[in-house]
């Protein structure tokens, strides 16, 4: 990532939209391009729609819908030579929604011969971690919610844990020119290059 010099203290990106797979103006992001972005970021997913399709292993978006809003966002950043930073991806950001959203990224490329660095972040928590850290009381409530049991963790199909800038901030720092996070703070994928570039 070409990452602004002291006396150029600005820092462009593109977010494609609010979540991936909600479609965009195909003339917007080109108009976007037009403004030499340093990255094109974009959330791909939400808490919103609760809980089942994390534990259910599905997406909320149709696999056709994020193909579609994904090739052009990849081909925007590999032709223009700046990174792409998915976020959420799958829309819950489980081990089998990175996999499916990393399946459709290899479709893209394959078609459109495109080749490129690609970093991959993982998200999810075992059971016995999280039940690790209520023991040694390192767990604690967000806001009104309730204290979390060992029995409620116990239960759980699948656990993710929401990751900040850090993560994808050594992303980039290792060459990735793609790099797609599991469950994400949706402005930690903006934020992380800022920082970076300090």
């Amino acid at each position: 990532m070409e990452i602004p010099d002291d006396n150029q203290r600005e820092l462009r990106f593109v977010s494609l939209n609010g979540i991936l797979g909600y479609g965009y103006p195909e003339d917007s992001l080109r108009r976007a391009m037009e403004l030499h972005p340093h990255f094109i970021g974009v959330d791909a997913g939400s808490t919103d729609p609760g809980p089942y399709y994390l534990g259910n292993w599905t997406a909320f978006v149709r696999p056709a819908q994020v193909k579609r809003d994904l090739a052009l966002g990849l081909r925007a950043a590999i032709g223009h030579g700046i990174p792409l930073i998915v976020g959420t991806a799958g829309g819950s950001g489980g081990r089998p929604h990175v996999e499916s959203l990393l399946s459709i990224l290899n479709e893209i490329a394959q078609a459109d011969d495109l080749h490129f660095r690609l970093a991959v972040i993982w998200a999810d928590v075992s059971t016995t971690t999280v039940i690790d850290g209520i023991r040694a009381g390192a767990v604690s409530p967000c806001g009104p919610a309730p204290e979390l049991t060992e029995d409620a963790v116990a239960s759980c199909v699948r656990i993710v844990g929401q990751m900040g800038t850090g993560p994808i901030i050594r992303a980039l720092d290792a060459g990735a020119q793609v790099a797609v996070a599991g469950r994400a703070c949706d402005t930690a994928i903006f934020a992380a290059p800022a920082i970076r570039a300090g």
